[in-house]
């Protein structure tokens, strides 16, 4: 993978994944309405065969109850999109990259009507670009960079994409 491929998100490996993940993550919820779960037995088998599929640490995914948050859908797609790759030669320019592409979620009017997989999910691509930059980055700090501050008169105000890179570039 070229350095420069390394910086986006493997959708293709993503889109690949989704159906299978989805529909077993469907079926994991259809069997637990008919039959419950008590013994974590289902629970298990899933889990053990999402990261099988695709080598990650499934515990930190909501299995159980992913109505309550973003929906089956979402779901798969973060299950099945790959984490991200260290680089050894990272530029400022990169990190620049990723925190443009952080909350901003734009469709070209062409591919508005009838959405891919890539336009579908693009605008759930966030916790990927935080996870990319917490791994390239030592200052990362979700708190201190992407939230809110206040200035001497105690109005909120937030880093300019410019201040955000300025943060986490000298410690690398």
């Amino acid at each position: 993978m070229t350095p420069e491929k390394a910086l986006e998100p493997q959708l293709a490996v993503a889109e690949e994944r989704y159906a299978m993940i989805l529909a077993s993550i469907q079926a994991f919820a259809q069997f637990c309405d008919a039959h419950g779960d008590d013994d974590n037995a289902e629970y298990d088998r899933l889990a053990d065969q999402l990261q099988t599929l695709t080598g990650k640490d499934i515990s930190r995914f909501n299995l159980r109850e992913w109505w309550e948050e973003e929906g089956a859908e979402v779901l798969a797609f973060r299950i099945a999109l790959p984490d991200p790759v260290k680089l050894d030669d990272v530029s400022r320019m990169d990190i620049a990259h990723i925190v443009a592409r952080i909350g901003r979620f734009e469709l070209s009017e062409k591919d508005a009507s009838e959405p891919g997989f890539q336009q579908t999910f693009s605008a759930f691509l966030d916790d990927y670009y935080h996870a990319w930059l917490k791994l390239h980055c030592k200052s990362y700090n979700y708190k201190k960079i992407f939230g809110a501050h206040k200035d001497k008169d105690g109005k909120r105000l937030w880093l300019t994409d410019d201040e955000k890179v300025d943060v986490l570039w000298p410690q690398r």
